[in-house]
Order: structure tokens, then sequence, then C-alpha cells
């Protein structure tokens, strides 16, 4: 009777790593199952994607490419940013043989829109995704105001408003460049119109569309 009772206390104390034994390699199995599942869920995320939009959301990118270049047409342009500069005009107003006429001082603004033409706005469609090609961001209105009465110390009154008004667009010319020369502004432009065209887009079709957005070549 007293050595069973032993018996029983030693399989009781073995039961515990037989367990151990046989939950082990269950648990190793789970996490590679798991982990072989991300992995797959991964490599496939993009076609499940697909095949989802054309099952559930059936977008026609054709036909809405159709659509879109319709109503891009009607707007005709995209204002993409605005700037505005305040700054003196200050300068002098010459003469042929007898030299500087004029020294010329005025307070003035200056204001330029950059965007894109919708028109130069090319859409390809495919099954699944519409790829926007977007043209380079350029000048599509630019404005200069003299905002103040010029200030000028003409005392012979030989500088004419033709030579002013050379002097007020060579300055305009100057804040145009400062602008158009310069690629960071000319980028953000572009980045913008993608932005609102894809606001634009959404308002149009009321649809979710995939879409990839590519800077076209000249």
């Amino acid at each position: 009777m007293k050595e069973s009772y032993q018996e029983d206390r030693e399989e009781r104390r073995a039961r515990p790593h037989s367990r151990a034994l046989t939950w082990l390699p269950r648990k190793i199995g789970l996490v590679l199952i798991l982990a072989l599942a991300i992995i797959l869920a991964q490599y496939f995320s993009p076609y499940i994607k697909a095949w989802l939009d054309r099952t559930f959301f059936r977008i026609d990118y054709q036909q809405t490419a159709t659509q879109l270049t319709h109503e891009m047409e009607k707007v005709g342009e995209l204002i993409a940013v605005r700037h505005t500069d305040t700054g003196v005009l200050d300068g002098e107003i010459k003469a042929k043989l007898i030299g500087t006429v004029s020294h010329v001082s005025a307070p003035y603004t200056y204001e330029i829109g950059l965007g894109v033409k919708l028109e130069e706005v090319r859409l390809t469609p495919s099954e699944n995704l519409l790829t926007v090609e977007v043209p380079k961001a350029g000048m599509l209105y630019d404005r200069f105001e003299v905002t103040g009465k010029p200030e000028s110390n003409d005392f012979w009154r030989l500088g004419s408003q033709d030579r002013y008004q050379a002097m007020v667009n060579a300055q305009q010319e100057t804040c145009r460049k400062a602008y158009l020369e310069d690629p960071a502004c000319l980028e953000e432009a572009w980045n913008s119109a993608c932005e609102q065209l894809t606001i634009l887009f959404k308002q149009w079709t009321n649809e979710n569309l995939r879409l990839e957005f590519i800077q076209a070549q000249e």
C-alpha cells in the first residue's frame, strides 16, 4: 500500500513535465502559423485591395477619367498658391545723353498666383487606378501696384511717364523672377495643386478614387 502511494506521488510529479512537453510544440506551431499569416497578408494585400475595389466598389476608372476631364475643362485653371509681397520701389530714371534725371521712391504691392492649367493635366485610367499627370507649376497671373504717391527729386522735370513706367515694369519683372526661378517655390505649388485636385476629384465623383500623381515631362 505504501509503495502504491509512493508511485502515485511520483507519477503526479511527472505529469507537469509531460504536459509542458506536449504544450510547447503547440505554442511554437501557433507562433509559426501567425507569422506565416502576417507575411502572406502583407504580400497579397495589394491584390486583395484591388479585388475588393472591383467586387464591392466597382469604380469604372475609364468612365471616371472622362467625367473628370470634362469637369477640368470647365474650370480651366487651378491656382495652387498665392504670394503677396510689399516693398519700396527705389530707382533712378535716366535719359539719353543726360544720364540720371530723377530719383523715384514709392511703396508697392506685388501679388502672384502659381498653379497649373487643367487642360494640360492628363488622366490615364487602369483597372483599379487613375494616374494623374500634372504639368510643372507656373505663373497664372501676377499684379504689381504702386500703393502710395511716388516721391521724386526731379527738379528739372525731365523724367517722363514712359521712363517711370519702364522702372515699374522692371521691378515687377524682378519680383516675378524671384518666384519663377525658385525650385522650392514651384515644387510647393505643384504639391498643393495635387492636393487640391484630390479634393476636387472627390467632390466631382463622390468616390474614394485610387490616385497616382506624377509630374509631366517637358
